[in-house]
């Protein structure tokens, strides 16, 4: 049969013709949600997508993974891949890739990102061969933090305003903010505030709320709380028995948890 044949066919079924258009149609839409979606998903990769790229960049030493990164974060708006990246020249680890790093973390920083002002914080509290520790930068990328309820800002806040790290020490709010990191289940805030009510340092005096935290930091296998518990059985401490039984117990579960400790924030 000829086209024009087919053609004066379709042409006595002008229902066919409307079905043949309405398919063309979906297919077309279909085709330009596709894309959007597409350049939808190139923009904003999944968090896990990112990680695994910025894994690769830093650690693996992968520049085509570097390169990709730098492509996501390129855009003004992109503060979790300008994280990433940061994170990931950090941790490439030496001079001139660090101080890049940096520069991507403070982009990320000024638009509120929680975990970018975390990293600037821990960075500049404790110091690495191409950064000088800076008591009082870190003082307020932990408290930008803090103040949207991050868990490891909250533990450090409590560390620098107990001792007077960069800021006038404050044992009492300390214990506030080891309180809402130990909420979020950090076994080192828990630890910390435990140690706050078996001294009364900053809040009440409260052996038993103390031992109930020793024990809450102990199940996540903070080695500094099974041995705490450890040497309360020893003693008959914190309202606890002598019981040398418990006591090696204890004893043996911290050689095991020294072996994966819980991480510190």
């Amino acid at each position: 049969m000829t086209a024009a044949a087919v053609t004066d066919q379709l042409r006595a079924r002008p229902g066919v013709l409307k079905a043949l258009a309405g398919v063309a149609l979906a297919a077309a839409l279909a085709g330009l949600l596709g894309a959007a979606w597409t350049h939808h998903a190139a923009r904003t990769p999944a968090p896990a997508a990112i990680e695994a790229l910025a894994q690769q960049a830093g650690a693996g030493r992968d520049d085509d993974a570097l390169q990709r990164l730098r492509l996501l974060a390129a855009p003004r708006d992109a503060a979790m891949s300008q994280r990433a990246l940061g994170e990931a020249l950090l941790a490439r680890n030496n001079t001139r890739d660090s101080a890049e790093g940096i520069a991507w973390l403070e982009k990320a920083a000024s638009q509120g990102d929680a975990d970018a002002h975390m990293a600037l914080g821990k960075l500049q509290f404790l110091g690495s061969p191409y950064v000088e520790r800076d008591y009082p930068s870190a003082y307020r990328h932990f408290a930008a933090a803090g103040a949207q309820g991050h868990a490891g800002a909250a533990y450090y806040l409590g560390l620098m305003l107990r001792s007077g790290y960069g800021v006038r020490e404050n044992r009492a709010a300390a214990a506030r903010w080891f309180a809402l990191a130990a909420a979020k289940q950090s076994p080192a805030a828990m630890f910390m505030l435990a140690n706050a009510y078996r001294d009364g340092d900053g809040v009440p005096r409260d052996e038993r709320r103390a031992r109930e935290l020793y024990e809450e930091a102990a199940e996540l296998e903070l080695p500094e709380a099974i041995q705490t518990l450890a040497m309360a059985y020893r003693n008959g401490e914190l309202g606890l028995p002598k019981d040398e039984m418990q006591a090696r117990h204890f004893s043996l579960e911290t050689a095991h948890a020294l072996k994966h400790p819980a991480l510190v924030p």
